[in-house]
């Protein structure tokens, strides 16, 4: 199994700095990387690919920094990036052989491999049909085979579930799941239930930070005591979602319940609940204490 280590890495473009300080150490297992549109996910995957080179601190494979291993790191990695992209006019065998090609794989390894993935993500009979007619879920499970062709052993995801619907999204989580049995797979995504079942780490991200990193019952435990639920007026109601984060609102007849996230008891008859992760996620990026 492989470890990347991560050093004081941070990307700064022009006078924005999109990525900053982040030391962490990555090995076997699924990682969830969670975070607001604008957090510094994307960078933070683009560098992690190679792709983009950190402006300060160092990524390293094994010990070795990542830009020195050159097409060894890259055999070792799949990348599926937010918006991949395909011919339209490629039928889905086509565009992985194209890709197959890309990446200088045998021929008949390809062949055997593209056939494996295909039925891996549920796409056998669609094979010849062309990209352009494709719903986005079914491009998205293109886009994973495309990221597997090599067998990699570091998986990195960006917002794989992106514009999918319900039962789309927990499909690609079943196989990522599987995924992760005996690789390393980085999912970044601002959809709490995306990782909350299949991440053996979770990290959060807000603004080019990991603010917290840990399994679920770690990163539920520092949120402990700050989830509270009340029922009041619709008056009041709407002077409390101004005052602190609400993480769900349900109207009962002329009463309003509030499940509020604070670190303070927000009102008399405010009860304390169970934390869930999404409660936990809004308890580390939108605090208004």
């Amino acid at each position: 199994m492989h470890e990347l280590e991560l050093t004081e890495v941070g990307k700064t473009f022009k006078n924005k700095t999109a990525v900053q300080d982040i030391s962490i150490c990555l090995g076997h297992g699924i990682y969830g990387l969670l975070g607001e549109n604008g957090a510094g996910k994307t960078t933070l995957m683009r560098m992690l690919c190679g792709i983009l080179k950190p402006t300060q601190g160092t990524i390293r494979c094994d010990g070795i920094p990542i830009m020195q291993m050159g097409g060894e790191y890259r055999r070792l990695l799949g990348y599926l990036p937010q918006d991949f992209g395909y011919y339209g006019d490629f039928s889905a065998l086509r565009f992985l052989n194209y890709m197959a090609a890309l990446k200088a794989l045998p021929e008949e390894y390809a062949r055997n491999r593209i056939d494996e993935l295909l039925e891996l993500v549920d796409l056998t009979k669609e094979k010849k049909n062309k990209l352009k007619t494709f719903s986005g879920g079914m491009l998205r499970r293109v886009g994973i085979a495309q990221a597997l062709l090599n067998d990699p052993e570091i998986l990195v995801l960006d917002e794989p579930t992106a514009g999918l619907d319900p039962g789309e999204r927990v499909r690609f989580r079943n196989i990522i799941s599987s995924l992760g049995k005996n690789r390393l797979v980085i999912l970044s995504t601002h959809i709490v239930s995306d990782v909350e079942y299949i991440a053996d780490k979770i990290m959060i991200m807000k603004e080019g930070q990991i603010m917290h990193i840990g399994d679920e019952s770690q990163i539920l435990k520092e949120a402990e005591g700050c989830v509270w639920k009340c029922t009041v007026p619709e008056s009041q109601a709407d002077e409390l979602s101004r005052q602190y984060v609400i993480s769900n609102l349900r109207n009962q007849a002329d009463q309003v319940e509030l499940r509020i996230v604070s670190k303070e008891k927000p009102i008399e008859n405010a009860q304390p609940v169970e934390v869930t992760l999404e409660d936990a996620y809004l308890f580390f990026t939108k605090k208004k204490y």
